[in-house]
C-alpha cells in the first residue's frame, strides 16, 4: 500500500503537468458530472469534494451545478492556489489533509470525488464516515477503479494497487446507501511508445511501477516487452484504465 507521504510527494510534483496529461481522468470527470445530471436536480446547498487536485472535477461541477457552499479537500496543500483560481472573488473552504482522518464540518447534501477513492486504506470505514456526513437523501458520487486497471503495468512489473471487486464494494455501499448507478468501463489510451506510457504515469502522478530504481537495462526490457505484448495494428501501444462509477443516495 502506498504511504500517504509518497502519494503527497508524487502528486505535488505532478501539479503543473497533471491537467495536460490526465486524459482518462478528464473523461471520468465528465462521466460523473453526467451521472449527476441524469439522477439529481444539480442544485446542492452544501457540497464536499474529496481529492480535488488541480480542479478538473471541480470545474465540471462548477459549470454544471448550482452549489451554494463549497468545501474542497486534498492531501496536497499546493492544490489550494489552483483551486482558488477557479473561484475569483468567491469564498470557498479548502480543507487540506487525509479524508480518512479529517473530521469534516457540518453536513452535506453532496459528497463527490473523482479518481481519489482508490488511494484510501480503509474504504469501507470511509464510506460509513461519509454517510454520517450526508444529510438524509444526500448524494454520494465518486469513482474508484476496478480490478484490471492499468493491467499492462501490473502484468509487466507486478506492481500496482489492489482494487476491491465490484461485488464487495456493492456490499459496503448497501450498508448505508441506495445505489442509483454502479458500473465499470474501460478507457483505453494509446501512446506512440512505451516510454510515453511511463511519462504519462509520471506526469499524472499515477506511478504504478513500483518503488525500485529503474536501471537502463530494466527500462529497456520493460519497453521491449510492452511493445511486444500491447501493440496496436498501427504499432502504437495501449494503456487501460478501468474506472468504476458510483452514484448513491443515503438511506433515511
Amino acid at each position: 500500500m502506498e504511504t500517504v507521504e509518497r502519494i503527497i510527494t508524487r502528486f505535488s510534483r505532478a501539479l503543473d503537468s497533471y491537467d495536460q496529461h490526465a486524459d482518462a481522468q478528464q473523461q471520468i470527470c465528465r462521466k460523473l458530472t453526467g451521472l449527476l445530471s441524469r439522477y439529481t436536480s444539480m442544485h446542492f446547498r452544501r457540497a464536499l469534494e474529496i481529492g480535488c487536485g488541480t480542479g478538473g472535477f471541480t470545474r465540471n461541477l462548477k459549470d454544471s451545478c448550482v452549489i451554494d457552499e463549497w468545501y474542497l479537500n486534498d492531501l496536497c496543500e499546493g492544490c489550494h492556489d489552483k483551486i482558488a483560481e477557479l473561484f475569483p472573488g468567491q469564498s470557498t473552504a479548502f480543507i487540506p489533509g487525509n479524508a480518512e482522518e479529517i473530521d469534516f464540518p457540518d453536513r452535506f447534501d453532496l459528497i463527490a470525488s473523482a479518481s481519489a477513492f482508490q488511494w484510501m486504506k480503509k474504504p469501507r470505514l470511509l464510506l460509513h464516515k461519509l454517510a454520517e456526513r450526508l444529510t438524509p437523501n444526500g448524494i454520494l458520487a465518486f469513482n474508484t477503479f476496478a480490478p484490471g486497471n492499468l493491467a499492462e503495468i501490473k502484468q509487466l512489473t507486478g506492481a500496482g494497487l489492489n482494487y476491491p471487486p465490484t461485488d464487495r464494494l456493492t456490499e459496503w455501499l448497501e450498508e448505508d446507501f441506495h445505489l442509483l448507478h454502479l458500473r465499470e468501463e474501460d478507457i483505453i489510451l494509446t501512446f506512440d511508445t512505451p516510454l510515453d506510457v511511463l511519462r504519462h504515469l509520471k506526469k499524472t502522478g499515477v506511478t504504478a511501477t513500483g518503488d525500485g530504481q529503474w536501471t537502463r537495462g530494466k527500462q529497456t526490457r520493460f519497453c521491449h516487452d510492452y511493445q511486444q505484448l500491447f501493440h496496436t495494428n498501427n504499432n502504437k501501444v495501449t494503456l487501460t484504465y478501468r474506472p468504476l462509477y458510483v452514484l448513491a443516495v443515503k438511506k433515511q
